[in-house]
Protein backbone atom coordinates (compact mmCIF):
# COMPACT_ATOMS: atom_id res chain seq x y z
CA UNK A 1 0.00 0.00 0.00
CA UNK A 2 2.67 2.04 1.05
CA UNK A 3 4.47 1.48 -2.49
CA UNK A 4 1.56 2.34 -4.20
CA UNK A 5 0.63 5.45 -2.78
CA UNK A 6 4.63 6.70 -3.22
CA UNK A 7 4.39 5.62 -6.96
CA UNK A 8 0.91 7.72 -7.05
CA UNK A 9 2.59 10.62 -6.02
CA UNK A 10 5.28 10.65 -7.68
CA UNK A 11 3.48 10.12 -11.14
CA UNK A 12 1.25 13.06 -9.94
CA UNK A 13 4.51 15.14 -9.27
CA UNK A 14 5.86 14.43 -12.46
CA UNK A 15 2.68 15.39 -14.52
CA UNK A 16 2.33 18.46 -12.10
CA UNK A 17 6.27 19.36 -13.47
CA UNK A 18 4.97 18.33 -17.19
CA UNK A 19 2.18 20.37 -16.75
CA UNK A 20 3.96 23.86 -14.82
CA UNK A 21 6.43 23.52 -18.16
CA UNK A 22 4.07 23.69 -20.81
CA UNK A 23 2.59 26.14 -18.94
CA UNK A 24 5.70 28.58 -19.52
CA UNK A 25 5.62 30.67 -21.62
CA UNK A 26 8.58 31.89 -23.68
CA UNK A 27 9.21 34.63 -21.73
CA UNK A 28 9.43 32.54 -18.17
CA UNK A 29 11.64 29.77 -20.13
CA UNK A 30 13.91 32.37 -21.33
CA UNK A 31 14.45 34.33 -17.81
CA UNK A 32 14.44 30.41 -16.22
CA UNK A 33 17.17 29.75 -18.79
CA UNK A 34 19.17 32.48 -17.85
CA UNK A 35 19.44 32.65 -14.10
CA UNK A 36 22.53 31.80 -12.41
CA UNK A 37 20.46 29.45 -9.97
CA UNK A 38 19.02 27.18 -13.02
CA UNK A 39 21.00 23.89 -12.83
CA UNK A 40 22.52 21.65 -15.29
CA UNK A 41 20.01 19.29 -15.66
CA UNK A 42 17.16 22.05 -16.16
CA UNK A 43 19.80 24.02 -18.77
CA UNK A 44 19.71 20.57 -20.41
CA UNK A 45 16.16 20.58 -20.66
CA UNK A 46 16.05 24.51 -21.69
CA UNK A 47 18.79 23.51 -24.50
CA UNK A 48 16.48 21.64 -26.01
CA UNK A 49 13.69 24.06 -25.76
CA UNK A 50 11.16 24.71 -28.88
CA UNK A 51 11.46 28.13 -29.33
CA UNK A 52 15.44 29.13 -30.44
CA UNK A 53 15.37 32.23 -28.27
CA UNK A 54 15.52 30.20 -25.44
CA UNK A 55 18.18 27.71 -26.50
CA UNK A 56 20.12 30.84 -27.66
CA UNK A 57 20.33 32.14 -24.06
CA UNK A 58 21.45 28.31 -23.01
CA UNK A 59 24.37 29.11 -25.23
CA UNK A 60 25.55 32.22 -24.30
CA UNK A 61 25.87 31.22 -20.10
CA UNK A 62 29.20 30.35 -19.29
CA UNK A 63 28.33 28.24 -16.65
CA UNK A 64 26.54 25.67 -19.75
CA UNK A 65 28.92 22.45 -19.31
CA UNK A 66 30.37 21.63 -22.31
CA UNK A 67 28.73 18.57 -23.60
CA UNK A 68 25.32 21.06 -23.88
CA UNK A 69 27.58 23.57 -25.97
CA UNK A 70 28.70 21.13 -28.46
CA UNK A 71 25.32 19.85 -28.80
CA UNK A 72 24.02 23.38 -29.00
CA UNK A 73 26.96 23.66 -31.77
CA UNK A 74 24.40 21.36 -33.88
CA UNK A 75 21.05 23.27 -33.34
CA UNK A 76 19.05 24.07 -36.53
CA UNK A 77 18.90 27.66 -35.85
CA UNK A 78 21.97 29.70 -36.85
CA UNK A 79 21.70 32.17 -34.18
CA UNK A 80 21.91 29.80 -31.42
CA UNK A 81 25.62 27.82 -33.06
CA UNK A 82 26.43 31.59 -33.57
CA UNK A 83 25.54 32.17 -29.88
CA UNK A 84 28.08 29.30 -28.99
CA UNK A 85 30.85 30.75 -31.45
CA UNK A 86 30.82 33.69 -28.61
CA UNK A 87 31.16 31.32 -25.41
CA UNK A 88 34.15 31.82 -24.15
CA UNK A 89 33.89 28.51 -22.20
CA UNK A 90 32.85 27.09 -25.30
CA UNK A 91 35.15 23.93 -25.96
CA UNK A 92 37.13 23.64 -29.21
CA UNK A 93 35.04 20.30 -29.95
CA UNK A 94 31.57 22.83 -29.99
CA UNK A 95 33.84 25.31 -32.49
CA UNK A 96 35.29 23.30 -35.02
CA UNK A 97 32.15 22.11 -36.43
CA UNK A 98 31.24 26.30 -36.78
CA UNK A 99 34.26 26.71 -39.13
CA UNK A 100 32.72 25.30 -41.80
CA UNK A 101 28.58 25.65 -41.11
CA UNK A 102 26.55 25.98 -43.89
CA UNK A 103 25.59 29.95 -42.75
CA UNK A 104 27.41 32.38 -43.68
CA UNK A 105 26.67 34.32 -40.29
CA UNK A 106 27.75 31.70 -38.09
CA UNK A 107 30.98 31.71 -40.17
CA UNK A 108 31.40 35.41 -39.42
CA UNK A 109 30.13 34.90 -35.89
CA UNK A 110 33.32 32.45 -35.39
CA UNK A 111 35.75 34.66 -37.44
CA UNK A 112 34.99 37.63 -34.90
CA UNK A 113 35.34 36.08 -31.83
CA UNK A 114 38.22 36.76 -29.88
CA UNK A 115 38.06 33.39 -28.26
CA UNK A 116 38.53 31.58 -31.32
CA UNK A 117 41.89 29.67 -31.19
CA UNK A 118 44.25 30.45 -33.66
CA UNK A 119 43.85 27.41 -36.09
CA UNK A 120 40.93 27.76 -36.86
CA UNK A 121 40.93 31.64 -37.27
CA UNK A 122 43.66 30.40 -40.15
CA UNK A 123 41.11 27.76 -41.77
CA UNK A 124 38.55 30.95 -41.87
CA UNK A 125 41.13 32.80 -43.97
CA UNK A 126 40.32 30.15 -46.80
CA UNK A 127 36.66 30.92 -46.34
CA UNK A 128 34.35 31.19 -49.34
CA UNK A 129 33.17 34.29 -48.52
CA UNK A 130 35.13 37.64 -48.63
CA UNK A 131 33.73 39.06 -45.40
CA UNK A 132 34.35 36.43 -43.51
CA UNK A 133 37.88 35.74 -44.78
CA UNK A 134 37.94 39.57 -44.13
CA UNK A 135 36.64 38.97 -40.78
CA UNK A 136 39.25 36.55 -40.17
CA UNK A 137 42.06 38.27 -41.28
CA UNK A 138 41.69 41.15 -38.49
CA UNK A 139 41.04 38.89 -35.60
CA UNK A 140 43.93 39.28 -33.16
CA UNK A 141 44.48 35.16 -32.96
CA UNK A 142 45.75 35.21 -36.73
CA UNK A 143 49.73 34.80 -35.74
CA UNK A 144 51.55 37.21 -37.46
CA UNK A 145 53.39 35.16 -39.35
CA UNK A 146 50.29 34.24 -41.13
CA UNK A 147 49.25 38.12 -41.21
CA UNK A 148 52.69 39.25 -42.90
CA UNK A 149 52.33 36.23 -45.56
CA UNK A 150 49.11 37.56 -46.91
CA UNK A 151 49.71 41.28 -46.46
CA UNK A 152 52.59 40.49 -48.68
CA UNK A 153 50.45 38.49 -51.23
CA UNK A 154 48.04 40.30 -53.80
CA UNK A 155 44.97 38.47 -52.44
CA UNK A 156 41.69 40.32 -51.63
CA UNK A 157 42.57 40.73 -48.27
CA UNK A 158 46.15 41.47 -48.20
CA UNK A 159 45.05 45.41 -47.65
CA UNK A 160 43.04 44.40 -45.00
CA UNK A 161 45.83 42.18 -43.78
CA UNK A 162 48.53 44.81 -44.00
CA UNK A 163 45.92 47.51 -41.75
CA UNK A 164 45.63 45.09 -39.28
CA UNK A 165 49.50 44.03 -39.31
CA UNK A 166 50.37 47.90 -38.94
CA UNK A 167 48.41 48.24 -36.06
CA UNK A 168 49.66 45.02 -34.04
CA UNK A 169 52.85 46.27 -34.64
CA UNK A 170 51.99 49.83 -33.34
CA UNK A 171 50.35 48.26 -30.54
CA UNK A 172 53.49 46.78 -29.52
CA UNK A 173 52.55 42.89 -30.33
Amino acid sequence: MKHILRTVLLISMLLFSIQSVWAESIDDRIRAAGLPSTNAVDLLKYAKDSDWQVREVVAKRQTTPSDILISLAKDPSWQVRAAVSHNLKAPKAAIIPLVNDESVDVRFSVAHCGYTPSDLIVKLLNDPVFKVRKQAVVNLNVPLSVLKEIAAGNSDIADTAKKALEKRLIDGE
